[in-house]
Formats: C-alpha cells, structure tokens, sequence
C-alpha cells in the first residue's frame, strides 16, 4: 500500500542544495502522480524486503546529483490520494496554483534561473497547467515560463489513459472503500477526449513554436499494472500502455 501523505509530505521541500562553489545554478523540481507519495515515489529498494535498502534517485549522489551536480534538487507534494479516508477533492488547476505560489517563494532571489521539471503521470498535467498559468500572467509568476528550459514526463497521459481503465479502477476501489470515499472527478482529467486534458495539451503545443521553447523528454509504460494492489488487497492485472504525445510546432 501507498504511504499516505501528510501536511508535512505537502509542498515544496528542497532535497539537495546546489554546491556553494558552483556558479551555473539550475533547479530541479519532481512532482508526483495520483495515489503517490511525494518522496516515496523516487525511492527504490535496492535491498530485500527483510532488509530494505532505500535509494532515493532525487538526492542520492550517485544518481541525479552525479549528472546533474550544480542543480538544487527539490519535489513538489500535494494530497493526491483520490480514495480512502484522505481521498483529494482538487483538480490539477489548483495544485498548479499552489505548485505556482511555492515556486515564487523559494525563488524569490533568482526568479530567471534556469527551471527544469521532473513529472509522473498526473504531476504532468500540473506542470503544463502551471507553465501556462505562468505564460499568461509573466508579472505575477515572474520567471517560471521563461526559465523553464526542460520538461521530463514519466507515464503522463497527454491523450488520456486509454489503456488503464477508469471502470477497472474504480470497481477496485468500491471493493475496498466506501462509495463517499471515492473521488471519481479526481479521474476524470485521465479520460481520453476530456475538455480539459485537451484544452491543456493544445495550449502548451502552441507555446512549442517559440524559438526558446524548452526541450522535452517522454517515457511510457508498456508492461501491465496490478490495479488491485495499487487501491487494496485483492490483485487484478489490466494492460497499462500510454501512449503519449505533445503536438509538435507546425
């Protein structure tokens, strides 16, 4: 099971700072998906499970540090539990805000420092919400649309999650929780053709016409999820291939 998420887990937490000796500073911010926890979520075991050994890829030095060693490294958390007791009731557009208001104040002193966002699934869609929130309003979010000069994208379903099935997901979670302890809205942005997945992923494929636009990287899944373990108990194996895609500058 997930670890659930705190009012510590939330916010914007600086994992590594940059070295007091380097002069070229970039920062690098993770941000996780539905039903993750914001550390736990760049961690793998590395040992047994009755010996755990815990690597956290953000911070740990010879992971991204090691090819990225000027950078401070942070991760963005949010509630993003949408079942159970904790179950979420926002939408991307507001964790975008509160990911906005965050980034504006550890920013503060360097607001044009080159920006470089790491996102699951999800935090995808926060950060495409977030950067043209930035883009239509430069005075109030001095910075982050211009300085952001790389985008990274683990698993998000610009197209929606054809693959993973909302039905299949949903009746796993009413087996195990309450029909009030569901939140079916948190889902539906992951619905191919939803208005505002699409309206999202058409006005960021315009800002890709800029001549300073920021380099983007994809990486999807192809092998199948246990939908089961990820909302209970009971194992229930579905096909989980995403296809993703940005429109690309015409």
């Amino acid at each position: 099971m997930v670890r659930l998420v705190t009012d510590d887990d939330i916010g914007l937490k600086v994992l590594r700072e940059a070295p007091a000796e380097a002069t070229k500073i970039i920062d690098i911010v993770a941000i996780h998906g539905i039903g993750a926890h914001p550390d736990d979520s760049w961690c793998k075991n590395v040992g047994t499970a009755e010996n755990p050994r815990w690597v956290h890829w953000l911070n740990a030095e010879d992971m991204l540090p090691a090819v990225a060693p000027h950078a401070r490294i942070m991760r963005y958390g949010y509630q993003s539990q949408w079942f159970g007791e904790g179950a979420m009731r926002q939408k991307a557009s507001t964790v975008a805000q509160r990911l906005l208001l965050a980034l504006r104040r550890k920013r503060a002193e360097y607001p044009f420092r080159p920006l470089l966002f790491i996102a699951h699934c999800f935090g995808g869609l926060v950060v495409l919400k977030a950067l043209l929130d930035a883009q239509h309003d430069a005075k109030e979010w001095p910075g982050v649309f211009a300085s952001t000069t790389g985008l990274i994208f683990f698993g998000t379903p610009f197209r929606g999650a054809e693959g993973m099935s909302q039905v299949e997901m949903l009746a796993a979670a009413r087996r195990e929780y309450e029909e009030d302890q569901v939140q079916m809205d948190v889902l539906k942005i992951l619905e191919p053709g939803n208005e505002f997945l699409q309206e999202v992923v058409d006005q960021f494929g315009k800002t890709r016409r800029q001549a300073n636009k920021a380099q983007v990287a994809c990486f999807y899944e192809l092998k199948s999820s246990n939908v089961g373990r990820i909302v209970g108990k009971v194992d229930r194996t579905i096909r989980s291939e995403r296809e993703l895609w940005l429109p690309r500058p015409v």
